[in-house]
């Protein structure tokens, strides 16, 4: 349970908390400005968030991605 805790209160954790309420916010303010189905906000939620993490994820892991 102590190991639980520790995580569940890293900076990791609520580096991931701060990234997904700032998607969030953004998607909403999208979603107020233009108007678009859901079947456009989806796939455009999943793209930012997965470029935003996968930021966050490779400044955490301080090594680039590479192919």
């Amino acid at each position: 349970m102590k190991k639980y805790f520790h995580v569940f209160f890293s900076t990791t954790m609520f580096s991931f908390l701060g990234v997904h309420t700032l998607e969030d916010v953004t998607l909403l303010t999208i979603g107020r400005f233009a108007p678009v189905p859901w079947y456009v906000m989806y796939p455009l939620g999943l793209g930012l968030s997965w470029l935003v993490l996968g930021l966050l994820l490779e400044k955490i892991n301080k090594k680039p991605h590479h192919h």
